[in-house]
């Protein structure tokens, strides 16, 4: 009769056992029971990035667009931002968040080591970046990346490139044939630069020559005269660091017609006696949102720090800046 008695106490010990399991320690029956954590897992210090942690630690959670510059050395590969539709999601490190926390994450998520990311030159696909190691951090605390550029040798002499993560690239048809810098680009540059610096105010620089900093033709639309792309600087270097103040910049994108010659679509006109230096510059364009026709990449480039713009049509087949990323920078 003292079996159930037996296997009653031992069932109250399991059940009191159990209850007091969170106790560091405790006596039973004169005898000290000591209860210990047991040790973390091995390389539990190492956190794989979740979809959870993108809201929190501000990772995208999209496609990135990539900016892959080529140098001497090492290639680099800069974050632009996270296609959101027609337009892009800044991205930066938000309030609160450790930079080394930030950059560790970030790292693992959008620039895991040996990864490959297509390259795209005047909207078309042109070879790929393998990325080799860890790059500075922007002004905005996004981590960039090095590496090697592998391009067709047609696009052996272009320096910028627009990237994806493959896997994550636009689909685009047709080959790299990039237009030239024509006759006609070449003398309305500028004649349509002065017309703008006159029609702001500003004065004219002593040689149109060496004002001209850039000038790149490109080909919105198949067929008939290219586009064309340019920046003119009066005091001022397209880089960044601080210009004269009297100085200015001039970046437009023109058409042509056989009636009026080339024509701004989209200009801006920045005088450094109003306002902080803003240089920008063409990148590239391609159409990575898949709506039809073409999304530009501006670089801008300012006193102490550069950023990035994109530049699109309306739907009233109007050119207008759609994002800015200036405003991350702290």
């Amino acid at each position: 009769m003292r079996a159930p008695q037996s296997r009653t106490l031992r069932a109250a010990a399991v059940m009191i056992l159990t209850a007091l399991s969170a106790c560091d320690n405790l006596q039973w029956g004169g005898a000290e029971v000591r209860f210990v954590k047991p040790p973390p897992p091995e390389g539990a210090g190492e956190v794989t990035p979740t979809p959870e942690d993108a809201p929190n630690l501000g990772l995208p959670r999209g496609t990135v667009l990539f900016h892959v510059i080529r140098a001497q050395n090492q290639d680099r590969i800069v974050p632009v931002g996270e296609v959101s539709g027609d337009s892009i999601r800044t991205l930066e490190r938000p309030a609160g968040v450790s930079p080394q926390a930030y950059e560790q994450r970030f790292r693992q998520a959008v620039l895991p080591p040996n990864t490959q990311f297509v390259l795209f030159r005047r909207g078309a696909a042109v070879g790929t970046f393998t990325l080799r190691g860890d790059g500075p951090s922007t002004s905005c605390g996004v981590p960039t990346g090095l590496g090697q550029v592998a391009a067709v040798a047609a696009a052996a002499a272009d320096q910028e490139f627009i990237a994806f993560r493959r896997g994550l690239e636009p689909q685009v048809v047709g080959e790299f044939s990039p237009p030239q810098v024509t006759g006609p680009i070449r003398r309305y540059a500028p004649l349509v630069t002065e017309r703008l610096v006159l029609q702001n105010g500003m004065p004219r620089p002593g040689s149109w020559t060496r004002a001209q900093r850039d000038l790149q033709s490109v080909d919105f639309v198949p067929g008939g005269n290219p586009e064309m792309a340019t920046t003119f600087l009066s005091g001022d270097e397209l880089t960044v660091g601080p210009p004269n103040p009297d100085g200015w910049s001039v970046f437009y994108i023109a058409s042509y017609e056989q009636r009026t010659g080339y024509t701004p679509v989209y200009s801006e006109v920045h005088d450094y006696r109003k306002a902080p230096k803003v240089a920008p510059k063409l990148v590239d364009h391609l159409n990575w949102n898949g709506k039809g026709g073409s999304d530009l990449l501006v670089q801008m480039f300012g006193p102490k720090d550069s950023w990035y713009s994109v530049i699109s049509r309306d739907k009233g087949a109007k050119w207008e800046k759609v994002w800015e990323g200036r405003g991350c920078r702290k």
